[in-house]
């Protein structure tokens, strides 16, 4: 097997065509941009896919550094597909580039930053109030958050009862 022939986990692989969906890159562009087939992206989309030869891996990471620092638009990529992307991704939940780090993007345990306060109440009313999906972190602590208040409201019923 050659060292372009040898398999990494997908999961960086997948998440960076994700956010590029997410951006609004349509997944025709990122096949013409990556050189991967649509049978070979889909399933990186969609995540069910395990593992991608280290060629695949690095070409989309550098085709993800160019296209995340664009427009799709200013590309030439129509508004609507641009459009048609972006639904599809935030249907799935996908994260911006902007929720991932670079040193944790390739972590299968990471995930995505999407307040830059994840896992605290402000990163949980973050999460409300700009209409993102609430993270594990954000949950756990929204979960807290209203425990908290349960415990401090029974509290004051008992001491003015």
């Amino acid at each position: 097997m050659t060292a372009a022939e040898e398999t990494v986990p997908a999961v960086g692989t997948a998440r960076r065509l994700q956010a590029l969906a997410v951006m609004g890159w349509p997944t025709s562009r990122m096949c013409r941009e990556t050189g991967l087939t649509p049978h070979q992206l889909v399933p990186l989309l969609k995540g069910t896919a395990s593992a991608v030869t280290r060629e695949e891996a690095r070409t989309v990471a550098v085709a993800y550094v160019r296209l995340s620092a664009a427009s799709p638009g200013l590309c030439g990529v129509s508004h609507i597909a641009a459009r048609a992307a972006r639904e599809r991704a935030g249907a799935a939940g996908w994260a911006p580039p902007a929720a991932w780090d670079d040193d944790t993007i390739d972590d299968p345990t990471a995930i995505p930053q999407w307040t830059g306060y994840c896992g605290t109440v402000r990163g949980a009313d973050i999460h409300e109030r700009d209409g993102l999906p609430l993270c594990p972190p954000c949950e756990d602590a929204r979960y807290r958050r209203r425990l908290r208040n349960a415990v401090h409201a029974a509290r004051a019923t008992t001491t003015h009862s």
